[in-house]
């Protein structure tokens, strides 16, 4: 009997934890930019790929209304969103996408649909998208590199600088489309504690990154990540396929958490949670300037040492398994080695 038990639970933790991919497009067809650009060629094989084997596509809305219930999310779930509002996104993917009934989200830089920056949708062509379902949100005003301010701030005076570049954005939204929008795509996925919390006081419900993973019911509604497809050899079929294969790691604790931290910190990983869904032997740990490195455990801690500084201003900090079905897994964040404002 307590065989029985143990296989249910087992099978229930499996059942519970299914993974939703949330890809990130920027531009279409549009070669002048190849590191940005996925071919129309690629996009529409895409697109088929997930018809043809059963994807669930939902709305943006839809995974944030799961997370926030809590709820099981579809298997094979995907959500597609699209960054910067460039035309090519309505020349070039709309097609496939009305073709297929995909709902997409589509992140706006409202400066540049404000000042009729040539390349990036009308407020005529957005208001078209909008009637055939297309949702707009935000991506800030000016779109700049929040961790990277234009001159040397005080810590207020930083907090006020991204507080005004993302109310001008919303202030956008309402003017024009009558709404506030309830998502925003942090510029460049460059993010900090202090841009999280800005936004969530903003009363965001859901920021997303472009930290390269999968999501599941466990993620944060403040740090869901996405996918992104574009240039050489991220929008190949291969990398598609790849990455729609992949679970996402739930952390209980990150060590460093999210924002600043020591420039030659002495541990790095995190505390797993659902450890049981992992083979042990499999743990890895990532730092951006030095890869990929096997992992220690303590209970379920899984964590590297580290005896030398951090050279990067930013740093991407990861841990990667594989569950005991064989699913390739991980989880990535941000840390800060340098404060972007001043004392």
């Amino acid at each position: 009997m307590k065989k029985v038990i143990l296989a249910i639970l087992f099978a229930l933790i499996y059942q519970t934890s299914n993974a939703c991919v949330i890809f990130i497009y920027h531009k279409v067809g549009d070669n002048r930019t190849p590191s940005t650009n996925v071919s129309i060629k690629r996009f529409k094989k895409q697109m088929e790929y997930l018809k043809a084997n059963n994807y669930k596509v939902i709305s943006l809305k839809r995974l944030v209304d799961l997370l926030k219930e809590k709820r099981k999310l579809p298997e094979k779930c995907v959500v597609l969103t699209f960054d910067d509002g460039y035309k090519s996104i309505l020349i070039n993917a709309f097609p496939t996408i009305k073709k297929y009934g995909y709902p997409i989200t589509v992140f706006l830089p409202t400066e540049a649909i404000e000042k009729h920056y040539p390349d990036y949708l009308t407020l005529s062509q957005i208001i078209t998208m909008r009637r055939y379902g297309v949702d707009f949100e935000s991506h800030s005003y000016a779109h700049p590199r929040f961790t990277s301010p234009p001159k040397p701030m005080t810590e207020e005076e930083y907090k006020n600088w991204i507080r005004s570049d993302l109310t001008k954005s919303i202030e956008f939204f309402k003017k024009h489309f009558d709404y506030k929008p309830f998502a925003f795509a942090i510029p460049y996925g460059d993010y900090n504690k202090t841009i999280i919390n800005i936004a969530k006081s903003l009363g965001f419900e859901a920021i997303l990154t472009q930290d390269a993973t999968a999501l599941n019911r466990y993620t944060p509604l403040w740090l869901l990540p996405r996918e992104p497809i574009l240039g050489k050899n991220w929008s190949t079929m291969e990398h598609f396929k790849e990455v729609l294969n992949e679970g996402y790691i739930a952390l209980n604790k990150r060590e460093p958490d999210i924002g600043i931290a020591p420039k030659n910190p002495r541990i790095v990983g995190g505390v797993v949670k659902n450890f049981e869904r992992f083979k042990k032997s499999s743990f890895r740990v990532y730092l951006s300037e030095r890869g990929w490195q096997w992992a220690q455990i303590k209970g379920n801690f899984v964590f590297i040492k580290n005896n030398s500084p951090l050279k990067k201003k930013l740093e991407r900090v990861g841990v990667m398994a594989i569950t005991k079905h064989g699913k390739v897994s991980k989880t990535l964040w941000l840390i800060e080695t340098v404060k972007p404002y001043t004392n």
